[in-house]
Order: structure tokens, then C-alpha cells, then sequence
């Protein structure tokens, strides 16, 4: 069997609009741009399903979700999106009720969702997709914005975590009991799992405070913390409200440009 799966990414922060959707969006639309050829699957565990929406996937009657492969565990459904070479694992309101699904079932509840990612890949593309790491080189996970059992779920499977935090309001305190959770699951789970990077979303650089509050999170947490930062820009928010990903909408805008430099920062 031919390996090409280089990395699994969950984006979490146990906290919403800090820009995991827009992260994970980004980012897989930027490592598509620079490497030709390469292949991601983005998977929405997010009830929200707006990576999904974004994405273009308008689920109709029959159509699977994650959430019908976690309860039958089986294997993920995956789907094409307009960007090619970008694959969705698409959500459901329904991930509402992940949670309860998976203590339900007998065996590790941390690990219901790696099981399904072992079975053959329910593939509604046509390209004869089989399983995950002969068909892409990344995977690259949107976390709900809670330390819930599919949180756990995701970074029991995952080789790496990455943490948007939106940094106006940023409180240093608030991220412990995501490094502990993250630390629980190396010592119980997955001990080769991986902070990749902390990375500060929706920076206003005009402002005063973002100077110190930078300073503190790099203080605190050091290397850490990723050297590129997501500066504020209305452009993805346009992008967004015209689903599309912010390199369809405008390439060279300054949120395009940021989210190229962790691309290259975090995979080369």
C-alpha cells in the first residue's frame, strides 16, 4: 500500500469565532496552490456545518455525513468541492448528538472516529477513492468550539493541533485546559500527537494592545506560537458571504498573503 498522507491537522480552540472554519478553508486551499497535485480532505465536525456550506455541500435526502459514519461506523463518505483537489468529510445538525452516539457504543470512546477513518472511505467522487492514506497528502480537521468527546475523537487521530486564537481577546489562562486536554490524550491515546502552532487570528495591527498581548502569548508560551499571524481583513468575510475561499476571491489581499506564509510555515 502507498503511503502519501503527510499529516493530519485538527484546528481546536474550546472557544467559537476564533477562525478554526476560516483556518482550515484557508489552508487547504493554499497547499493545493502550492503543490500541484497534492490532495486534502477537510472534515466539518462542527454541527454548525459551515465548513461544509462553504464547500458548496447542500445535503439531500440519502446523502451520508460523518455523523452517519460515526453512528454506524462505518466509513467516512467523502464528496468533491469546487476547488480541486480540496475533498470534504461533510457535518450534520445532527453532530449535536455525536457525542451521546459515541459513549453509546462499547469499546474506547476516543477512538470511535479513528476506527472509521480505518474502514475503506464511502467515496461519492468517482475517482475510486479507497482510503485515507493512499488518496491524500493532508487531512485537516474543524473542531467544535467545546472540549467534547469529538474533540478528543479528532486529536486522537490527528498527528498534529493547530490553535487559532483571536488575540483582542486573548486570555493566556483560558488555553490551559486545552494543553491539558491535549496532554491527556498523549499520555492516554496518541502519544506521537503534536502542538504544531498557536496562531493569532484577526489581528488589528492599528491597535494599541495587540503589541502587548503579542509580546505576553510569546512570553508565555514561546517558539510556540507560530510566526506568521492572520491579520483582520473584510476580504474573507466577503469571500465567505460569496462561498468562496479567499484565493478565488482575492489572491494577493493581505489575508491570502497570511495564509500562504503559515502554509509554508507549518508544511515545508
Amino acid at each position: 500500500m502507498e503511503t502519501r498522507l503527510k499529516e493530519v491537522l485538527a484546528v481546536v480552540n474550546n472557544k467559537g469565532g476564533v477562525g478554526k472554519t476560516t483556518t482550515v478553508q484557508s489552508l487547504a486551499a493554499a497547499i493545493v496552490r502550492r503543490h500541484k497535485g497534492e490532495r486534502v480532505l477537510v472534515v466539518d465536525l462542527d454541527a454548525q456545518r459551515h465548513l461544509s456550506i462553504l464547500h458548496g455541500f447542500k445535503q439531500q435526502q440519502g446523502e451520508r455525513t460523518i455523523y452517519d459514519a460515526i453512528v454506524e461506523r462505518r466509513g467516512v463518505p467523502v464528496y468533491p468541492t469546487k476547488r480541486k483537489n480540496v475533498y470534504l468529510a461533510p457535518s450534520a445538525a445532527e453532530m449535536e448528538a455525536a457525542d451521546v452516539a459515541i459513549a453509546s457504543k462499547p469499546g474506547n470512546p476516543h477512538r470511535v472516529l479513528a476506527r472509521c477513518f480505518e474502514t475503506p472511505l464511502d467515496d461519492h467522487t468517482g475517482e475510486g477513492l479507497t482510503n485515507v492514506i493512499e488518496a491524500f497528502d493532508y487531512v485537516l480537521i474543524d473542531c467544535p468550539p467545546a472540549l467534547s468527546q469529538i474533540t478528543y475523537n479528532a486529536m486522537v487521530m490527528a498527528t498534529g493541533v493547530l490553535v487559532p486564537v483571536q488575540l483582542e481577546n486573548l486570555a493566556v489562562d483560558g488555553m490551559k485546559n486545552l494543553l491539558l486536554a491535549m496532554s491527556e490524550t498523549r499520555r492516554d491515546d496518541n502519544r506521537n500527537l503534536e502542538l504544531r502552532g498557536i496562531v493569532l487570528t484577526m489581528v488589528n495591527q492599528q491597535l494599541n494592545v495587540t503589541k502587548g498581548l503579542t509580546e505576553r502569548l510569546r512570553e508565555s508560551l514561546g517558539s510556540q506560537v507560530c510566526r506568521t499571524v492572520i491579520r483582520r481583513n473584510v476580504k474573507l468575510v466577503e469571500a465567505q458571504g460569496n462561498y468562496q475561499d479567499i484565493y478565488d476571491y482575492r489572491q494577493w489581499c493581505p489575508a491570502a498573503i497570511d495564509y500562504d506564509a503559515l502554509t509554508k510555515e507549518l508544511f515545508e
